[in-house]
């Protein structure tokens, strides 16, 4: 009990978990893990998996928005044996995409959608561009175009 409350006072001090960024209480100041899951996962040497942050919950309002509207979307499939993130892109062009949350910000009364502001929400989110190719596509595109490169140098 704290000495101007009846109310008993939390026991352990917050903490952040090693292995799945959660936030919990710990009971011990040397306590690094949430649950024996996680001890035993940093143990095994499992990547740590990102906390709750990751996907859709870290994304900002503009791209939200877009992701409710089919404007963006996640272009590649996120397989529970694949480590690596989910890709989300824009499935429309960008000018028109960028017009289309311009009107709903007008209409919705958040004010003026700056260019700056769209694009600088898509960077922060790790939205990529519209593209017609897969993104495997584009990066072996970007892959033979710096091999050309590299030969053609004497």
């Amino acid at each position: 009990m704290t000495p101007d409350t009846d109310i008993p006072a939390r026991v352990g001090r917050e903490r952040t978990c090693a292995q799945c960024a959660s936030v919990y209480r710990s009971q011990r100041a040397s306590s690094r893990y949430c649950s024996n899951a996680c001890r035993l996962k940093a143990g095994r040497g499992k990547a740590p998996t990102g906390g709750p942050h990751t996907g859709l919950a870290g994304f900002s309002v503009v791209s939200k928005m877009l992701m409710r509207r089919s404007l963006a979307g996640q272009i590649a499939l996120a397989s529970s044996r694949d480590p690596g993130p989910a890709v989300y892109a824009l499935t429309v062009p960008a000018d028109y995409a960028y017009e289309e949350m311009r009107a709903l910000f007008d209409r919705k009364g958040f004010g003026m959608l700056t260019r700056e502001e769209f694009n600088g929400a898509l960077r922060a989110d790790g939205l990529r561009a519209y593209s017609t190719d897969a993104p495997d596509t584009a990066d072996r595109k970007r892959w033979q175009a710096r091999q050309r490169t590299a030969a053609a140098r004497p």
